[in-house]
């Protein structure tokens, strides 16, 4: 599953459901909406791209980046993240496969014209809250506290303890 994500929208939207999404602190919010989406692909993998309106910010950010094996985007300063969402499924080998998660009317009109799902925001969050409450992931705790050490964060610190390879054997 790809899953383009409209970033600020779906940060309305939990922020009128979910603790942490305080759009006064935009920065804090995108943070909390990529830990959130992270879990969630966790338990569902796939692409994701979360597009954000670069605004007055967008020089300072960068256009493109991957974090926490999402690709996020920046729009540019004269530009919005609802143009890099229709471009990118306009540029998409096959959009019939992305799901685009947005509650713009202009948007969800625009993708589905080239054939891919829209999921409304609020429909997306009642989904990704269900899915988690499945799961033994909290909601409010970071993703990377049940993913474990990467390979050389764990060779790192079995050096520092004096070990070479774990006591159990994995």
């Amino acid at each position: 599953m790809t899953l383009f994500v409209d970033g600020y929208n779906l940060i309305f939207a939990a922020a009128r459901k979910l603790p942490g999404f305080d759009m006064k602190r935009t920065e804090a919010a995108r943070e909390a909406l990529l830990s959130l989406l992270a879990k969630f692909r966790s338990l569902r993998p796939g692409r994701v791209a979360v597009f954000f309106d670069g605004g007055p910010e967008a020089a300072r950010l960068p256009r493109r980046q991957m974090a926490r094996g999402m690709e996020v985007v920046f729009s540019e300063a004269q530009s919005d993240a609802d143009s890099d969402i229709k471009t990118a499924i306009s540029h998409e080998a096959n959009p019939r496969a992305v799901v685009v998660v947005t509650s713009d009317a202009a948007i969800r009109r625009f993708v589905e014209r080239y054939g891919a799902t829209v999921t409304d925001s609020a429909a997306f969050l009642e989904e990704v809250e269900a899915a988690l409450k499945e799961s033994s992931i909290p909601r409010d705790e970071p993703i990377e506290k049940y993913e474990g050490a990467a390979g050389d964060d764990a060779a790192y610190w079995l050096r520092i303890f004096g070990e070479s390879e774990p006591k159990d054997g994995r």
